[in-house]
Order: C-alpha cells, then structure tokens, then sequence
C-alpha cells in the first residue's frame, strides 16, 4: 500500500522538528561555583548539627547562629547572598542538589572518620578524673587504688 505524498511530507516534517538540539541551561550570573558551595554547604552541615544538640529550641533566633553563618561566609569569601541564591537555584534542580548533598555527606563521614581517629587515640582515651588525680587522692588518704 502506498502512502500519499502529503503524509511521507509530514511524517519528514514531523521527524526534523523533533530534531531539536538539546537545551543548554546557563546558570545566572551572582552563583557560587559548585564546588565552592559544596564545600560551604559542609561548614553549613556542621553548624546545623551543633545547632540541633547546643541549642535546642532557641536555635532559630539565636544569634550566635547568625554569627557562625557570617563566619562562614566570611571564610570562604561569600556574602549570604550568594549562598542563599545559589542555594535557591540548586534546590529548584533537586538532582543536582541530591548530587551536591550527596558530596556533602561523603566530606562529613571523611571528617568523621578524622576525629575518630584523634579522639581514639591512647593518649586521648584517658579518664575523665585523671589518674594522677586519683593516686594523689589516694596517698593522701594512706591507701593505695586497685591495680
């Protein structure tokens, strides 16, 4: 069965206007770089978790909160600006953001793992009390501790 010109003409038509060359989104002018607002967002992380077990719920007005933040920015060379569009543009693209939390996660187990090993170490595994404390007490006290 033979199709009629007009519709091989359409069928062509159709083809070629779906053969659109992909769109190329530029990101707006006043963003951070993805890296930098990675690495910020690690700081932001930190701050957040201090937040949560400092300050319980006086955390949202505090202002040594306001302080960190601006601390941050300051460290890293931002404004809050920057940070919060950025964070804005990135939150309306949620796979880009769950690439970027994605790295945030993995620098903050990487840190983890760091203070661990500091903490964890014997000459950081002592008592609480201090042992030379204890066997100070002790001798005063014309006994010896446990051994």
């Amino acid at each position: 069965m033979m199709l009629p010109k007009s519709l091989h003409f359409l069928a062509i038509l159709l083809l070629l206007a779906s053969c659109d060359e992909p769109v190329v989104e530029i990101s707006p002018k006043g963003l951070l770089d993805k890296d930098v607002f990675t690495t910020v967002m690690v700081d932001v992380q930190l701050v957040e978790g201090m937040k949560v077990h400092k300050l319980g719920p006086m955390r949202e007005k505090s202002p040594d909160m306001e302080a960190m933040y601006a601390n941050i920015f300051e460290g890293h060379g931002i404004n809050q600006e920057e940070f919060e569009a950025t964070y804005d543009y990135y939150k309306a693209r949620p796979k880009e953001m769950e690439l970027i939390y994605e790295q945030v996660l993995d620098s903050l187990s990487k840190l983890d793992v760091q203070v661990k090993k500091i903490y964890n170490t014997p000459k950081n595994l002592t008592d609480s009390l201090n042992i030379d404390s204890i066997t100070t007490s002790a001798a005063k006290r014309k006994f010896q501790p446990l051994k």
